[in-house]
């Protein structure tokens, strides 16, 4: 799935699916490509790791068809322009508590005067001046997934303001975050955590907003596509591996 596919089949209502990039690995990369994912997430806030590796990760990602979208922390928000100058699809924004912070987070990734994002001609996205840079300015150009993460009960008091945001793509519930502050961390299927994720999905898809999460395996991620939620991430590749290592271990015993 391209950069411009997945943003398309978000408008269209469709359900993506996607996972995370804990490890700065073009080969993970590409295997995750080439078995079908729809887009996976960089993770500069969690992942041991910088801008300098997104050049080679993104290239795997476009070599194996898969849309790449790199989370970048509010306080490090010099990345945010290196990742999309490199072609990333867009930008998960995590920790997310206000309309404010929302707001900041979106301005980023657009260039003025509806942004802050600044410009250059002979970056990666634009195939090193290959493209001329108005095409991504001109009236209509497709503009990087925005993706803002809510994760903290805190988020929720602030809600429909941040449904609100123009430019807003997806709201993404951080599960493990939101349960640990509601005081029950990991355990997704308390009532409570529970309750507070189906207020947000409710709340989203009223507005026309698409929902993201992540979800540890494939019956929850089946539960919350149920629920309505379109933009679902699964385990990540380090999880993925632990997983799959630890089976084929057990078994060679059993």
């Amino acid at each position: 799935m391209t950069p411009e596919r997945l943003r398309q089949a978000l408008d269209q209502k469709q359900v993506v699916i996607g996972t995370w990039v804990q490890t700065p690995s073009a080969e993970v990369v590409e295997i995750l490509g080439w078995s079908g994912w729809d887009f996976v997430i960089l993770d500069l806030e969690h992942g041991p790791y910088g801008a300098e590796s997104l050049p080679n990760l993104i290239r795997a990602a476009d070599a194996s068809g898969v849309a790449p979208v790199v989370r970048v922390p509010l306080e490090a928000r010099e990345q945010v322009g290196k990742a999309l100058d490199l072609g990333a699809a867009g930008i998960v924004t995590p920790g997310v508590s206000s309309a404010a912070a929302g707001s900041e987070a979106i301005s980023l990734t657009r260039f003025p005067p509806r942004g802050t994002r600044s410009a250059s001609v002979s970056t990666r996205q634009l195939h090193y001046s290959a493209t001329p840079f108005a095409t991504l300015t001109a009236e209509g150009a497709v503009q990087p997934l925005t993706v803002l993460q809510v994760e903290a009960r805190l988020a929720t008091s602030d809600l429909g303001s941040i449904l609100d945001l123009e430019g807003l793509d997806v709201v993404f519930i951080g599960t493990y975050d939101l349960s640990t502050s509601l005081g029950l961390p990991g355990q997704f299927d308390h009532p409570t955590v529970r309750g507070a994720i189906s207020d947000i999905v409710k709340r989203a898809s009223e507005r026309g907003i698409a929902v993201g999460i992540w979800v540890p395996d494939a019956p929850s991620a089946k539960f919350w596509i149920g629920q309505g939620a379109r933009f679902v991430t699964v385990a990540n590749n380090e999880l993925m591996l632990f997983r799959a290592a630890s089976e084929l271990r057990r078994s060679v015993d059993a």
